[in-house]
């Protein structure tokens, strides 16, 4: 079974749930499939999605070089489906666009052409520290990628 196949298949046994397929990688001995939803993917979804997997690539020898692991993206792995951004609207992204140049604001609107981020600059002139915000909209394809910004600063 390819990569395609599996997509496929995961796929049909998640519709009509609230769950979203993020991401598969496939190599020549694992499957990784990144699943999620809206308020955060549970271990038992991500079992029951392993249990199908293995009942349904076992009858192919899939498992005898492969080993299968259902997980959620966590919060360090790029974004990469417009309900994953749906879900960070309010916090703080870094966005590296497509000629590398990078950005860093708040996520105020996502949908599935695009998102909308509040970009936040500061520098030092004299001392003084300027602060500019600039309301940026993205096409997803205009991004080479996007990734939650992980701040434990207690306030």
């Amino acid at each position: 079974m390819n990569k395609e196949e599996i997509k496929n298949n995961i796929e049909t046994f998640i519709q009509g749930t609230d769950q979203f397929l993020v991401d598969i990688h496939l190599s020549p001995n694992k499957l990784a499939v990144f699943l999620d939803k809206p308020t955060g993917i549970q271990l038992e979804e991500c079992s029951a999605l392993n249990r199908h997997l293995q009942t349904v690539l076992e009858p192919d020898g899939f498992l005898e070089k492969h080993d299968i692991e259902v997980s959620s993206p966590g919060m360090e792995m790029p974004l990469k489906v417009h309900q994953q951004y749906l879900r960070r609207i309010g916090r703080e992204i870094r966005v590296v666009d497509q000629e590398g140049k990078e950005l860093k604001g708040l996520l105020q609107k996502a949908d599935q052409e695009g998102f909308e981020m509040l970009a936040i600059t500061e520098k030092k002139e004299k001392k003084v520290k300027i602060r500019t915000e600039v309301l940026k909209k993205f096409k997803y394809d205009e991004v080479r990628e996007s990734k939650l910004v992980l701040n434990f600063k207690i306030k």
